[in-house]
């Protein structure tokens, strides 16, 4: 069963530009994983500045090695210093996804 993660990052004003730079980082590293179906990241439009993580893996197995991942271990790292709220992960199955 795939699993679905949607993980918000909050950046400090003054971090903006940097956060993001190691959040494409990310994105690049994670797409290449075996399990790693999705790993899409968004920016907000309006209102306080964050950026939203969708990301899908086969399964829970694939999850928990990106967790243990050394390029996610990096990414934890460096964003930590630059957040303005703690990192938010939510693990979810699906109900009903379009196909």
């Amino acid at each position: 069963m795939s699993i679905y993660v949607f993980a918000s990052v909050t950046p400090k004003a003054e971090h903006l530009e940097a956060a993001e730079q190691i959040l494409l980082a990310a994105v690049a590293q994670s797409r290449k994983e075996p399990g790693c179906l999705r790993y899409d990241l968004f920016k907000s439009v309006q209102g306080e500045a964050f950026f939203q993580f969708y990301e899908v893996y086969v399964d829970q197995a694939a999850l928990v090695a990106h967790a243990q991942s050394a390029h996610f271990l990096t990414l934890k790292e460096q964003i930590t210093p630059l957040l303005a709220q703690p990192l938010t992960i939510s693990i979810t199955s699906a109900v009903d996804v379009a196909a």
